[in-house]
């Protein structure tokens, strides 16, 4: 008996002193988040171009273009045999430059039609094919003649959202003539522009249709490259280390995605605890995007990528309070003499049963066909079809026998249901609103709006998977199981599907406890960014 105990002393020891090695490895890498920056003097980041819209001619050799290859940060459009040429020939704009001001970086040709000179007012790019040029900073216009006269640039309409380049300073990281080898920002100085509020664009180049490849693009060409983040190449506790550079700036983070890609960044951000968060713009590409549709960002982004529009949104968005809840998920079973436990955020909302079930059977087969579901409607009919076949086989009939809820201690008798779902949002489910409207409830007394910054969590129940298709075309009554600042779910007699913010998963026997954790910084647009607004609002 004695050398069993000591043999449990000795493998709880080493387990407590792996724990310590992981946190302080924790520690270590968050101190050591970069933002990588792109050498410019490797050459363009070219895109491939299947028709030019307008007039082009290659900044090579001067032919007329149908087809080719244009670059995302400077603009020049080359045939793409001649690539490589322009590379060698043409520099790029660089990310940072050694100046005590910004400088027009000047491309010849390729002129918007009507453009005026910045320097005479007179007329430009008209006389040949490639005549006069063109900033790639403030897209200001020149004549050949006249660009001499001027070289410090202001940047442009947006400028009060773009880091200057003659702001940053970089230095070399990684082992010296290996791959790994990158510049990365070093120091950034605060520029004397007015309201100064840099934007960040953090998106995944994957998400939707080929629309994240499209929003970098259009991006970087206004942007200051080393502010615009592909979250496929680069993590989000990166991207946010604009925010360490700079303690005292207020900055915005774009965030283009869905509900995860919001979820992931507002995870980041909690992780890091700043000490001056930035502010959350949302740009909508997944399938459901509650969260965008309560904030007032619409359902879902479509059509060309029209870069003034969505900077005019930014501007006229203001500043909001969002909830954060903290999810326990504790075990029933014990793991060396202790109960597992794990702990996620919660910014939208966590479901049980039928609903968490279709969730976990898009994302298996999505991880399996990743190709398969690049747009919106292929996903959306993906759900609808997992629904329908929940509708037949009925996975998580009796869930209610094996689950029980309470709402601030107290137990709930839960009618014969097959999915509780607990909001944080007035959306769910792809624009239903299940708590929006006040109203009478069964036992009498009156519904309160959901709000998304009053610090109190609602819960509804699910009948069926047919329930669920008949509140999202409003058919069906929602059913309001009540609301509470902590939420207490326990399971017992098997594992049942659950997600978090769309996160699926099968969970274990144990106890969910749902509990108020803090308030996220966003920004809202029209009536969703007034105080405790519920409105939910349509695309945008």
């Amino acid at each position: 008996m004695g050398d069993l105990a000591l043999s449990l002393l000795i493998m709880l020891s080493l387990l407590g002193i792996a724990a310590l090695l992981m946190s302080l490895l924790r520690k270590y890498r968050m101190r050591h988040y970069a933002i990588p920056v792109r050498d410019s003097s490797k050459g363009h980041r070219f895109h491939m171009v299947d028709m030019f819209v307008n007039t082009t001619y290659c900044n090579v050799d001067g032919s007329r273009l149908i087809h080719g290859a244009q670059c995302d940060i400077c603009g020049i459009c080359v045939d793409d045999s001649n690539m490589k040429q322009a590379n060698k020939r043409i520099p790029c704009r660089a990310a940072c430059i050694k100046d005590q001001s910004a400088r027009h970086h000047w491309v010849q040709g390729n002129l918007p039609p009507y453009s005026e000179c910045l320097v005479c007012g007179e007329e430009c790019g008209v006389l040949k094919p490639l005549a006069d040029l063109r900033c790639s900073w403030c897209k200001a216009t020149a004549h050949d003649g006249c660009a001499a006269k001027t070289e410090v640039c202001d940047l442009g309409r947006y400028r009060r959202f773009i880091v200057p380049p003659n702001c940053i300073e970089v230095k070399w990281a990684g082992v010296k003539g290996t791959r790994t080898r990158h510049m990365e920002i070093k120091h950034v100085v605060h520029p004397d522009i007015e309201k100064w509020m840099p934007l960040i664009v953090i998106c995944n180049r994957k998400s939707g249709s080929n629309e994240g490849e499209l929003l970098l693009q259009s991006f970087r060409d206004v942007l200051n490259p080393a502010q615009v983040i592909d979250i496929n190449d680069i993590r989000p506790e990166s991207a946010l280390e604009w925010c360490n550079l700079l303690p005292d700036v207020n900055f915005c983070l774009l965030v283009c995605g869905g509900d995860g890609t919001i979820g992931w960044v507002l995870t980041a951000i909690e992780k890091l605890q700043l000490q001056n968060p930035p502010s959350m713009c949302i740009l909508p590409l997944g399938t459901g995007n509650d969260l965008s549709r309560v904030l007032g960002w619409g359902e879902g982004h479509a059509g060309p990528v029209d870069v003034t529009s969505i900077f005019s949104d930014v501007e006229q968005s203001r500043a909001v309070k969002l909830d954060s809840s903290l999810c326990r998920f504790a075990s029933s079973k014990k793991l060396f003499l202790m109960f597992f436990f794990q702990t996620y955020i919660m910014n939208n909302y966590l479901s049980v049963g039928v609903d968490a079930l279709v969730t976990l059977n898009f994302h298996r087969q999505r991880e399996s066909w990743p190709a398969l579901f690049a747009h919106r409607l292929i996903n959306k009919f993906c759900y609808f079809t997992y629904g329908t076949k929940d509708v037949l086989e009925r996975e998580c009939k009796h869930l209610h026998k094996r689950l029980k809820v309470e709402l601030d201690g107290r137990e709930l008798e839960l009618p014969e249901l097959e999915g509780v779902v607990v909001l944080n949002i007035a959306s769910w489910g792809g624009g239903c609103q299940p708590w929006g409207n006040a109203g009478p409830t069964e036992d009498g007394w009156i519904t309160p709006k959901s709000v998304y910054d009053d610090g109190i969590l609602e819960v509804m129940g699910l009948f069926s998977s047919f329930h669920i298709a008949q509140l999202q075309l409003g058919l069906a009554t929602p059913l309001r199981l009540g609301h509470a600042s902590t939420v207490k779910i326990t399971l017992h007699g098997g594992n049942a599907p659950m997600q978090v913010d769309g996160e699926p998963w099968e969970q274990h026997p144990g106890s969910i406890t749902v509990t108020h954790r803090g308030q996220a910084a966003m920004r809202a647009l029209g009536a969703a960014g007034l105080k405790g607004s519920s409105s939910v609002t349509g695309a945008s």
